[in-house]
């Protein structure tokens, strides 16, 4: 997608990596002072000590909403991040990032809620298997298995609205950075179509999955982001935009916290997260969603390709017979507009439509690539 805009070129998306990168640790001095200075304030040096350790041995740890919370909103940032990076640099229109038609398909994204409903039912159904126990006053957690609870009912309240409310932001971040601008810019260097897929699934994935691994993940869980990571990035190039995968990252998270917030005493949250069991489960879920995902979208009739050409690479002042500033917009009609004959261009162009031969020998608008 970042080729349908005339002003592409290579070093672009190099570009836009560094004002991410800029943007994003300016970011986190902010949230890092934001987060710190009021817990100082209140509670002192050994206050701060403690959120430190608790923040080195557990970011994600669901039982402690003030250390996920700034977990949570140090990769929220991601989203504006990125937006911003890719509207400096000029890749064109950030919602080229969210699909083939330049924005969320909000229509799509409804028809994939009945997959992540069913995907729901089977994650939820699989991670709290024998965690409950019917008697007759109905339906419990088994404590037997899970032990007691180990936060209030205030905290486990506080957590749960704050996961519900940020987490789908956090998720649509990361899909936005990895199967996003990641994927169309490996894809915008390679000329051949296929060969990019690949590679770009491949180099997303590894990215996405080496990521985690300051989250303390062992190589089952790295495993298990992985084939989460590489199944996403299919279901993107598939559908021709994020929408799933949005959905599907944060349902996966959403479950995931909201199931370790009662913080149970006898269930070891770091040792659930690298375990061939959930590998399998990861795997095989992800599986499923993607063939839903298909059938919806062979159902429904999805765009899945951008109705356009690739843009002439304009060098200068674009020419009369171009229509001056719809060439740098997505859309373009790409050379398929170009008259046969033209004073104004360059480039050897001996594929030309409706040409009789190569045009060359004029200035403002450089060959297709």
């Amino acid at each position: 997608m970042f080729r349908v805009d005339g002003r592409w070129r290579w070093w672009r998306p190099l570009a836009a990596i560094g004002v991410f990168l800029g943007f994003y640790l300016a970011s986190q001095v902010l949230i890092a002072v934001a987060w710190f200075v009021p817990i100082g304030v209140q509670s002192g040096p050994e206050g701060l000590q403690r959120f430190q350790e608790s923040l080195t041995s557990g970011a994600l740890d669901p039982t402690d909403p003030v250390v996920l919370s700034m977990t949570i909103v140090s990769l929220v940032v991601l989203l504006p991040s990125i937006m911003a990076a890719v509207r400096i640099v000029k890749l064109g229109p950030f919602g080229q990032l969210s699909s083939v038609r330049t924005r969320i398909r909000w229509g799509w994204m409804a028809r994939c809620l009945l997959p992540l409903l069913v995907l729901a039912v089977i994650m939820v159904g699989l991670q709290s298997w024998g965690t409950f126990t019917v008697d007759g006053s109905g339906v419990h957690w088994d404590t037997a298995v899970l032990g007691q609870s180990t936060v209030t009912l205030g905290t486990l309240t506080l957590t749960i609205v704050m996961v519900v409310l940020l987490v789908p932001f956090q998720a649509a971040a990361e899909e936005y950075v990895f199967r996003g601008f990641l994927m169309q810019t490996i894809g915008a260097w390679i000329p051949w179509r296929r060969v990019g897929a690949v590679v770009a699934v491949l180099v997303s994935t590894a990215v996405f999955a080496i990521g985690h691994v300051p989250n303390g993940y062992n190589v089952w869980g790295i495993l298990d982001v992985g084939s989460f990571g590489l199944i996403a990035a299919v279901i993107v190039l598939r559908t021709g935009g994020l929408e799933a995968t949005i959905l599907q990252h944060a349902l996966n998270n959403v479950t995931i916290f909201v199931l370790q917030a009662p913080g149970w005493s006898k269930v070891d949250i770091e040792a659930s997260d690298g375990t061939w069991q959930g590998w399998l489960v990861t795997l095989g879920t992800s599986l499923l969603y993607w063939g839903l995902v298909e059938l919806v979208a062979w159902r429904s009739g999805l765009d899945r390709r951008f109705p356009g050409e690739e843009t002439p690479r304009f060098r200068g002042v674009a020419p009369a017979w171009a229509g001056g500033s719809r060439w740098v917009r997505p859309g373009g009609s790409g050379w398929s507009g170009a008259p046969a004959r033209s004073e104004g261009v360059a480039g050897p162009v001996a594929a030309h439509v409706g040409a009789s031969g190569p045009v060359e020998d004029a200035a403002g608008v450089a060959g297709r690539p």
